[in-house]
């Protein structure tokens, strides 16, 4: 019998990669990660390494500031979803609103950002590691006691915030290599830890740095926090789901 180690409590999202994230009650998870995330990315051609061309939040905080939102978000249901249902409006941080694909903001985001940028879109989800971020709400506890910040759980940018049962800081770590069941179909195997970058120093509403909070997690857990995981079998997941160890 599975042994139940937890549950889903949070789940999110990110239409735009490297812009605000939005909570959802429920996401179809394919082979590529949920539904809708990080569908939209602009690459810096000019600046950024052929191993990494997007342009993010490392190289321009007020990025994360900018929110996105699906029109029409592609339904759970909806195993392939129409392009038309990834129709997306940002909200700049000054409140100005845009389409995904208007020239314009495009326009906008270079001038902003002094840089060249290339829009584009992708059904499969375009993270930097591995389709499903995993992050325990113990973890976040423990790293605001060693920081002396409270900190929000958005700056982690996953994509599954869970309370395990033992309730132990980083007992996500233990899991690498291990396959979980999330609610009564979804099968994830946690492939390795995730490695940071400058994006968890930013505070998610105001985008300011807090550079000693990577310090301190290169410091005391090489640099590592959060882990990713690889998804077996699809299916729809659901804030409260349980997870069990397969």
């Amino acid at each position: 019998m599975a042994e139940r180690i937890g549950t889903l409590v949070r789940l999110r999202r990110y239409p735009v990669k490297s812009m605000a994230g939005e909570d959802l009650q429920q996401a179809r998870l394919n082979f590529a990660g949920l539904s809708g995330d990080r569908v939209f990315a602009f690459l810096d051609p000019d600046h950024g390494p052929p191993e990494f061309p997007w342009m993010t939040g490392r190289q321009s905080h007020d990025m994360i500031l900018f929110r996105p939102r699906f029109l029409d978000a592609p339904p759970v249901e909806q195993e392939i979803p129409d392009t038309d249902r990834f129709s997306t409006e940002v909200t700049t941080p000054e409140g100005e609103k845009f389409r995904m694909g208007d020239p314009r903001f495009t326009e906008f985001l270079e001038k902003r950002f002094d840089r060249r940028l290339r829009l584009r879109f992708s059904e499969r989800s375009m993270t930097d590691a591995r389709p499903i971020s995993i992050f325990g709400l113990a973890t976040i506890r423990a790293l605001s006691q060693e920081t002396n910040l409270e900190l929000d759980q958005r700056r982690f940018r996953a994509n599954f915030y869970v309370r395990w049962e033992k309730d132990e800081p980083f007992f996500e770590d233990t899991l690498v290599g291990s396959e979980l069941q999330v609610g009564d179909i979804v099968t994830l195997q946690v492939v390795k830890k995730n490695q940071r970058c400058i994006m968890l120093a930013l505070d998610p509403d105001t985008a300011a740095s807090s550079p000693h909070v990577l310090a301190r997690i290169f410091q005391n857990h090489e640099g590592c926090t959060g882990v990713y995981a690889a998804v077996l079998r699809e299916g729809i997941v659901k804030v409260d789901d349980p997870i069990f160890l397969v």
